[in-house]
């Protein structure tokens, strides 16, 4: 459980754990450090914030996946924290597992509740933070009953991704939290915090946090000892690409009302984006004005575009209209008050019509992927939500016995759609359809459809049919009104409490009960002289479906065209079917709608999670993010697309997985403007080698070499003589034949490789004329590494010989300036260092390593582990026990439990560059190794090994 041996520094500086904590948590300073980097080689339990109804992305993603899904378990079981002081603690077992490469990793997750964003204030901050820190302190209690020293703390910037907490605010909330933790935690025999780790990716917030610490230590003596700088770790950034920063990858929008002291309302707008976060109050507008606007706006029969042009103007204040202008993904918050504004049929595209470009005259809506957010303190505490193979329940067009009511074959016909679509891409048994099958028959009558709904979980429940508000009851009189539901026989209704009463919520309900406008007026409202207010109705069912605990609500606002709606529906679930997000399948819907004509496309009022997504179980989240254009809207100069590539290259140094396309989009869109110029081209191509892709690096860092500013820096050079004495390998390897374990390569290949080596090693040795260092030296004789392989094949064992001799050299050398320099990269020439003499050992039958360089070797590594854990510090652990493996003739006995290591690692970091300088190594080694008298096991062991590397340095 312990991040580090607290016990062991205890008595080394002379202190008992009993006197250590008690100078902690009687009031001691707590240190405290602001690291930039992130978080995959975490080691402390981890403290971060959820805002309730938010999906597990950014941080939370993250750390999902490094305790193996327990978070997002615990989210789709309903017992993940979501209110302010809640808190949960995950404890990460997966670290009780011993292996020779062990990884680094969180201890546990310490997840607190942060509310709705928007509403979170400064004192619920501190105190939900207080809070989670006590609940681990207690957990190490009740795991350690006699533990008293005090324990390691990391933490994000909890609650600075949305709205109102600035990174510095953040960052001294969160040291208040625990220090007042610390204060409680000392009237008991708990455990309490020593040191905490305040970890952000960006240096600019980092930066922002470390200041803003500074100054709460010079303004508390005695409570907090801040480091002195901000530490750099592993994968940190400058900052983001965008002027603010938001934890989702979508905009905020928030619209409530409030009321002032004469009593008359205003709306309140605050708008967190990528590009800005500000608040703004409107100006109170006349409720006569609007409320007969959206009357005329909320009908079927209305296709004034200019409807939803006025509304923009007149609620949209000024300030903020170049903000709402683009096509930013975007979600609206609204409160009972704001909830029944038409806010889909706001306009400001300023009447284009005509030939443009259809993107020009797209509906606000549509080019934002409008999505609802509703604001309400009434809400189900636990909600148990439906199993990932739960079914899906398809409701067309009720069987009613009240004359008043009359048939809706456009609503039979929509459902009858939907089910069959659903039932043929995926398959008929998940799908089950209560649709009427013809005009002469009926729909299935109450009894029926509550059976259906309580005889089993249902994960989708779509529903078409009249609805009822409630009786003798304007529906937007109070907050106090509930919706009846839509009508079903015998005087029922199926509304958000028979819902309620599934011991399981659906994630996903689409309502369409909004045909009561093909009513009468005096049919449709006991009292004739109240007028329905049909936004209002659809706000009503979707806020009555939310307070207890539906994730995603699409309500339609008015009647719909059949058609429109049936095309609706179907594209939205074929999209989400397809793996979209449920932001992408509703814009997908609307435009479908919008392309048919009509109002239809604006009917629909969509709540929800704009992550969440249809998966079923064992499915993965797609991942699916803005499509490239959109992301990197905001390059409009060099400087940014510098901090474009940065972001590309460091997320593709950690994942094989991630997509090209951004970096294609860049090189294709800005190449051709700003390519010439040193910095971007060698920026270029270190996003490209990044992903593995040699020549189109190689390509890029002799244009930044050649360009005329002269701005690439020197390790471009570097860089180019190491992926060319690595794609000549590369080359020669995939133009080799195995024969009987012994690989075979064509003369002519063999003889350009080595060119091509050569090369490579006369600019490097140039560049150690002008400069010598350590990863120079490194990089030399990398490729003399690569050159005595070619000469293995060749069969030239002088030149071979020389080669390794050279190679041996130039590590040591390395070796010996990183030693002068306490560099604590030293571990890595050290290391190759033993690789050559291993090689030459078999080879040749020369002096193997000595164990007391081995013995220092591992000390290295461990000190890099702790200090500053990386990729190959990680991975260097695993090569010692290959080498040792190898050089005791044992590597049949640890080939498995060496692969499971290396797996473990993979898991974190699969990028294939990294990967295919492992499998070099490998092959360097194995096939010196391979030269001996070795047994079949042996050689067994040996193809195993290099056939897992081979599959992870190839994969994309």
């Amino acid at each position: 459980m312990r991040s580090l041996n607290e016990s062991a520094a205890a008595v080394a500086s002379g202190t008992s754990p009993q006197q250590a904590h008690d100078a902690q948590a009687g009031g001691g300073a707590l240190r405290v450090s602001v690291v930039n980097g992130n978080l995959l080689f975490i080691e402390q339990p981890l403290l971060l914030g959820h805002y309730s109804d938010a999906a597990l992305t950014g941080v939370e993603g993250v750390v999902d996946e490094l305790m193996s899904g327990i978070l997002s378990t615990s989210l789709r079981l309903g017992r993940y924290p979501q209110t302010i002081g809640a808190q949960q603690v995950f404890v990460n077992a997966g670290r009780r597992v011993k292996l020779p490469c062990e990884l680094p990793r969180p201890a546990g997750a310490i997840v607190v509740g942060l509310g709705s964003e928007g509403q979170l204030n400064a004192g619920d901050l501190v105190m939900t933070v207080r809070l989670g820190v006590i609940a681990w302190a207690q957990r190490l209690s009740e795991a350690e009953p006699d533990r008293i020293e005090p324990f390691e703390l990391a933490a994000t910037l909890v609650g600075s991704g949305g709205t109102g907490i600035a990174p510095g605010q953040a960052a001294r909330l969160v040291v208040e939290g625990v220090y007042e933790a610390n204060q409680m935690l000392a009237r008991v025999t708990w455990p309490c915090v020593s040191h905490l780790r305040l970890i952000e990716l960006f240096m600019d917030r980092s930066t922002e946090a470390w200041r803003a610490l500074r100054l709460l230590e010079q303004a508390t003596p005695g409570r907090i000892r801040l480091e002195d700088e901000v530490l750099r770790d592993t994968g940190g950034l400058s900052r983001p690409l965008d002027n603010t920063y938001r934890g989702t990858d979508y905009d905020l929008f928030s619209a409530v009302t409030q009321e002032d002291r004469s009593g008359e309302q205003s709306i309140v707008y605050t708008l967190d984006t990528r590009r800005a976060r500000t608040e703004v109050r409107a100006t109170a507008t006349q409720g006569r004005l609007i409320r007969q606007l959206v009357k005329s706006a909320s009908n079927a029969d209305n296709s004034d575009p200019g409807i939803g042009r006025i509304l923009f103007q007149l609620l949209i204040p000024r300030e903020m209209h170049p903000f709402l202008a683009g096509g930013s993904d975007m979600q609206i918050e609204v409160d009972d008050g704001t909830a029944g504004i038409p806010w889909e049929l706001l306009d400001n595209t300023g009447g284009a019509s005509g030939k443009r470009d259809i993107d020009a005259v797209k509906p606000w809506a549509i080019r934002a992927k409008l999505l609802r957010k509703l604001r309400t303190k009434d809400f189900r505490g636990r909600v148990d939500d439906a199993d990932r193979d739960a079914q899906m329940l398809v409701i067309g067009e009720p069987y009613i016995d009240d004359p008043r009511y009359r048939r809706l074959p456009g609503a039979r016909a929509e459902a009858e759609a939907v089910a069959r679509m659903l039932a043929q891409r995926l398959t008929p048994a998940q799908v089950r359809a209560l649709v009427a099958r013809s005009d002469d028959d009926v729909g299935a009558d109450a009894r029926t459809i509550v059976s259906a709904l309580l005889e089993r979980e249902w994960r989708v429940l779509h529903v078409s049919g009249h609805g009822e508000p409630p009786a003798n009851e304007a529906p937007a009189a109070s907050n106090g009104d509930r919706l009846r539901g839509i009508v079903l026989s015998d005087g029922i209704y199926l509304g958000a409490r028979e819902i309620a009463a599934l011991r399981r919520v659906p994630e996903l309900v689409f309502v369409n009960c909004c045909h009561l406008a093909e009513r009468n007026e005096d049919q449709l409202m006991k009292d004739p002289t109240l007028q329905y207010d049909r936004p209002r109705f659809a706000a009503t069912v979707a806020e009555e479906l939310i307070k207890i605990g539906v994730k995603c609500v699409i309500a339609a606002g008015w009647a719909v065209e059949d058609e429109q709606a049936n095309l609706f529906a179907t594209t939205f679930y074929e999209r989400l079917i397809a793996g979209d997000r449920f932001l992408d399948a509703v814009a997908a819907a609307r435009l479908a709608a919008w392309l048919q004509g009509g109002n239809t496309w604006a009917a629909y009022q969509c709540y929800g999670d704009p992550n969440w997504e249809l998966r079923c179980s064992g499915e993965t989240q797609s991942g699916r993010g803005r499509p490239p254009e959109e992301r990197y809207a905001s390059v409009g100069s060099d400087v940014s697309l510098l901090l474009a590539l940065e972001e590309f290259t460091t997320n593709a140094r950690y994942d094989a997985t991630f997509p090209k396309a951004p970096l294609e989009y860049l090189e294709r869109t800005f190449g051709p403007r700003w390519g010439q110029r040193g910095k971007i081209a060698e920026a270029f191509g270190r996003a490209w080698s990044a992903v593995g892709m040699c020549e189109p690096a190689i390509k890029w860092f002799e244009k930044a070499l050649a360009a005329n500013d002269g701005a690439a820096s020197l390790g471009a050079s570097d860089a180019l003589a190491n992926l060319r004495a690595r794609n000549a390998w590369s080359v020669l390897k995939a133009k080799c034949t195995r024969a009987n374990a012994v690989l075979q390569a064509p003369p002519d290949a063999i003889d350009a490789a080595r060119t091509e080596i050569d090369a490579s090693i006369g600019r490097l040795q140039a560049l150690l004329a002008v400069q010598v260092t350590a990863e120079r030296l490194s990089l030399c004789a990398s490729a003399y590494k690569r050159l005595a392989f070619v000469e293995h094949l060749a069969g030239g064992n002088e030149a071979e010989s020389k080669a390794l001799a050279e190679m041996t050299g130039m590590y040591t050398q390395a070796e010996q300036l990183a030693q002068r320099d306490n560099d604590p990269t030293m571990f890595y020439p050290l290391l190759n260092r033993l690789v050559s003499e291993l090689v030459m050992n078999l080879r040749t039958n020369a002096p193997g390593y000595l164990q007391a360089d081995v013995d220092r070797l591992r000390e290295s590594i461990e000190i890099n582990c702790k200090q500053k854990p990386d990729f190959w510090s990680i991975v260097a652990r695993a090569e010692t026990q290959f080498y040792d493996s190898v050089k005791a003739g044992r590597l049949a006995c640890n080939v498995d439990s060496l692969i499971d290591a290396l797996r473990d690692l993979k898991l974190r970091i699969s990028a294939t560059q990294n990967w295919g300088s492992v499998l070099d190594q490998c092959e360097f080694v194995l096939a010196a190794y391979a030269s001996r008298d070795i047994s079949e096991a042996e050689q067994q062991a040996s193809s195993k090994l290099l056939q897992t590397l081979s599959e992870w340095a190839e994969q994309a």
